[in-house]
């Protein structure tokens, strides 16, 4: 459906999702590497409910469904997008009225949907992984209400993928609630599967709404300080502790857990008991939940080779720089300019201060007393992605650096990185303050200066008329670059393992 918006790359995409147990619009600014969503809204029909034993639609979520469709298709109107994609998943290509829906909506609202397939559900699970988490490598899960998909990923490639009639709502429906034949169609189901435990795996990338209930536990059960699901990573060992305990719990208990969703806990066993599988047959090493799915999928599959090849977080980092006025070049010059402190910096390390010379001036219009502070909290809470938790906090520190040489108040979320970690982001941050104040932020000025490593000590050399800058507020920058690089810490750091 196109809604009269001439230059679709510079425009508002919308995807309606018509899964399983809900229908969700989600409307992103542009079809680009790193889209970001503006509007976000599902209501929970449940559809496939009951499907496994009628083979039909949920006739109550048939109504439902209409009516939240009729409410997307108005707001998508109302927000000019260029383009609306509806797709649809294992409900609609599995109940046989699924097809007698589509048709309605085709016929109501001059919009086609797309049925995809189970295959095609697996791939676009895993393109939404690749989309937000940088060279993923392991295995993509992706629990609906009606399948499970398996992808093995690793970078871009995509190698063995099956999808398997284990979704939340199917398996209710099959079991009637009995978690010991829950457990029998589980093993059954996954015995089909052949490719699963043939490589190693180190990574289970977890997909869809009741992975992620059970992400939110995790992290309340663990007062863990960031409160972002994307990327939450945790050891497979603890983790199959926890999941243990959620598949032996009452469903009273599953309706009051702290953090947890009260409308999931029915659902919550059998995701467990797929987590623990999984975790199991596989032998990987940790599992990482993403809150990307077939949507983000759908939109990254759209873009060409190229563009899909581009790193997502350095994508977003450059268009924030460029976004707010600032000169993208100045921090690619900076980023060679601060070479000589880090010889022998590692890909992700190099990576990551390329991300922090990018948006080294994001403060630069907030209140000078305030700059540091706000720098942090502004990256702690961007919606970046391709970005570990470990590599945000780390970030956000090394621009709390930037403006402020020395920590005041309380940030819990240091508790995620090693003291390598903070001596590395305090050399980088107090490194690009010392550049400000010798360039301004003006390409071309850095290029006049050098920094120079001698007896493990850091001298400055100015060349021409930028000796003129030489006095006390510069001596000072290159003293406290001095004293961070004495302190960087000759350990490896929490994100290069």
């Amino acid at each position: 459906m196109t809604m009269n918006k001439p230059d679709l790359k510079d425009a508002r995409i919308g995807i309606i999702d018509i899964g399983s147990n809900s229908i969700r619009l989600v409307v992103y600014d542009q079809n680009k590497r790193s889209p970001i969503p503006i509007y976000n809204e599902k209501v929970l029909c449940a559809l496939g409910k009951g499907l496994a034993i009628s083979g039909m639609l949920n006739p109550e979520g048939v109504v439902m469904g209409k009516e939240a469709l009729r409410r997307f298709v108005a707001m998508g109107r109302n927000m000019e997008i260029a383009e609306l994609h509806v797709i649809a998943t294992a409900a609609i290509r599995d109940a046989k009225d699924g097809r007698d829906f589509t048709n309605w909506l085709e016929k109501t609202y001059n919009v086609k949907a797309d049925i995809i397939s189970g295959d095609e559900e697996a791939i676009l699970g895993a393109f939404a992984v690749c989309s937000s988490i940088y060279k993923p490598k392991g295995i993509t899960a992706d629990l609906g209400g009606g399948s499970l998909e398996l992808v093995r990923v690793d970078s871009g490639n995509i190698d063995g993928h099956n999808s398997i009639a284990l979704g939340s709502l199917r398996m209710l429906d099959e079991s009637k609630g009995d978690r010991d034949k829950l457990r029998k169609l589980i093993d059954k189901r996954f015995a089909e599967i052949n490719w699963l435990d043939d490589k190693k795996t180190p990574n289970i990338y977890a997909i869809g709404g009741s992975f992620r209930a059970l992400a939110k536990m995790h992290m309340v059960a663990n007062d863990y300080p960031l409160q972002i699901l994307h990327e939450y990573t945790v050891s497979a060992k603890p983790f199959l502790v926890f999941l243990r305990e959620i598949i032996a719990m009452s469903l009273e208990k599953l309706e009051k857990y702290p953090g947890g969703a009260a409308k999931r806990a029915s659902s919550l066993p059998g995701a467990a008991m797929i987590l623990e599988k999984l975790l199991l047959t596989s032998k990987a090493e940790n599992i990482i939940f993403s809150a990307s799915g077939i949507r983000e999928g759908y939109v990254y599959k759209k873009l060409s080779i190229s563009e899909r090849d581009e790193d997502g977080l350095l994508f977003s980092c450059r268009e924030f720089a460029s976004r707010n006025g600032r000169n993208v070049s100045y921090g690619e010059e900076l980023f060679e300019w601060m070479k000589p402190l880090l010889p022998r910096e590692d890909e992700k390390m190099e990576r990551l201060r390329l991300a922090f010379c990018l948006l080294s001036d994001i403060a630069i219009h907030i209140h000078p007393e305030y700059r540091g502070e706000w720098a942090f909290q502004r990256i702690i809470y961007s919606a970046f992605t391709s970005i570990t938790h470990t590599e945000r906090v780390i970030l956000a520190l090394a621009l709390y650096h930037r403006y402020q040489y020395k920590i005041k108040g309380n940030f819990s979320q240091l508790n995620l990185i090693s003291s390598a970690d903070e001596a590395w982001a305090k050399l980088v941050g107090t490194s690009a303050n010392l550049a400000y104040h010798l360039s301004g932020s003006i390409t071309g000025n850095l290029q006049k200066t050098n920094l120079l490593v001698k007896d493990k000590n850091i001298t400055l050399q100015l060349i021409g008329n930028m000796a003129d800058l030489m006095g006390d507020s510069i001596q000072k920058r290159i003293d406290g670059v001095n004293e961070a690089y004495q302190n960087v810490i000759p350990l490896k750091s929490g994100i290069h393992s």
